[in-house]
């Protein structure tokens, strides 16, 4: 049996997700470098992130579940619109190092030779470039 690697998680919990997800398809997962990662958030980095693997004979039934969870999250994202110019196109869960207390936390960071730990995630339009919160969005309004 051999074990080859379908996706790679910077958290325990996205990577708990995945396999709960799997396995509620009759997939077999195996979570590696999970409590490594668990035990401080920059190891995550160092060791390539939390491994979700299957094996080898399930990489169809694998690559259509993923078509499945990507076409759910489309079907989720698109109605999500830019408050400056009205785009659809953003990126999501973008880690945005504006504003002073980002600032304050990245000069923390260097004088005691830390990782920043403060991180805020937005949506960032694709067209613009803009930056918004959740509170922030504008739904499509249906007709």
């Amino acid at each position: 049996m051999s074990l080859l690697t379908v996706k790679v998680f910077s958290t325990p919990t996205e990577a708990h997700l995945f396999k709960s997800r799997l396995e509620n398809e009759g997939i077999d997962c195996y979570l590696f470098d999970e409590n490594i990662a668990g035990m401080n958030f920059t190891y995550d980095v160092a060791i390539g992130g939390i491994k979700a693997k299957v094996n080898s004979a399930d990489t169809q039934r694998v690559k259509e579940v993923l078509q499945k969870l990507e076409e759910e999250q489309k079907a989720k994202d698109i109605f999500i619109i830019c408050p400056v110019c009205e785009s659809t196109e953003h990126y999501k869960n973008f880690t945005s190092i504006k504003g002073w207390k980002a600032i304050l936390a990245t000069i923390f960071s260097f004088l005691t030779f830390s990782y920043p730990v403060y991180k805020k995630t937005v949506y960032k339009c694709k067209e613009c470039g803009n930056e918004f919160e959740k509170g922030e969005i504008k739904q499509i309004e249906k007709i």
